[in-house]
C-alpha cells in the first residue's frame, strides 16, 4: 500500500504529528511525508490512502490547505483521513466536525472514501499570544492557565495517540485475515 501523509505546519506542531503518523504507516506500507508545498494534487494519483493536515486558523484549516482540498483530484479507491492542530486544550466534538468538513466535501466530491480525522493540541506561538489573549478577551490569569495548558503540546502521550489513529486506520484498511487479532 502506499500511503502519503501530507501537512501545512507554520509552528512544527502539525509537522509533529505528521511524523507520528507517517511512522506508523511505514510499518504496513510505503509511507511518504511531504510538506504540502512539495507535492501537486496530481501527484496524489499514486496513493492509496493519504492522510492531510493542517493547523485551525481562526477556527478553519489553513488557507493553503483549504485551497489544497478545493485542487484535489482522486483515482479510483482512494482514502483519505484527516488530522488537525490546535491551541485550545479541548473543541465540543460538533466543533471538530465542523473543522473536518473541508476534508469530508473534498473526498465526497472527488470520490474518495473519508476515514476519520484526528485532533491534537499544539503550542500557539509567541507571536500571536497577545493577538489571541485580545480576541478571547481574556484576562491574564485566565490567558497564562491557558498557556500552562498548552505548553509543551504536542508531547509524547499526543503522539502515541496520533501513531494509534493511524494504526486503526491502516487496520480498517487490510482485508480481515490480515489484521490483528484482538483475542487473547
Amino acid at each position: 500500500m502506499n500511503i502519503l501523509v501530507t501537512y501545512f505546519s507554520q509552528t512544527g506542531n502539525t509537522e509533529t504529528v505528521a511524523k507520528a503518523i507517517c511512522d506508523e504507516c511505514a510499518t504496513v506500507g510505503t509511507a511518504d511525508l511531504k510538506r504540502l508545498k512539495d507535492i501537486t494534487p496530481n501527484d496524489m494519483a499514486r496513493y492509496d490512502f493519504i492522510f492531510v493536515g493542517s493547523p485551525l486558523h481562526a477556527g478553519r484549516l489553513a488557507a493553503p490547505m483549504q485551497e489544497y482540498l478545493r485542487q484535489l483530484r482522486s483515482t479510483s479507491g482512494q482514502k483519505m483521513a484527516g488530522f488537525i492542530t490546535h491551541f485550545a486544550a479541548a473543541y465540543p466534538e460538533q466543533s471538530m466536525e465542523g473543522f473536518a468538513e473541508p476534508i469530508k466535501t473534498a473526498c465526497k466530491k472527488n470520490g474518495i472514501e473519508f476515514r476519520g480525522c484526528f485532533d491534537c493540541q499544539g503550542a500557539l506561538s509567541e507571536r500571536l499570544h497577545g493577538v489571541v489573549q485580545k480576541k478571547l478577551n481574556a484576562t491574564d490569569e485566565a490567558w497564562a492557565e491557558m498557556l500552562s495548558q498548552m505548553t509543551g503540546h504536542p508531547n509524547a502521550e499526543d503522539k502515541d495517540r496520533a501513531r494509534a489513529f493511524a494504526r486503526k486506520m491502516m487496520d480498517a484498511n487490510r482485508p480481515r485475515e490480515d489484521r490483528p487479532s484482538t483475542t487473547t
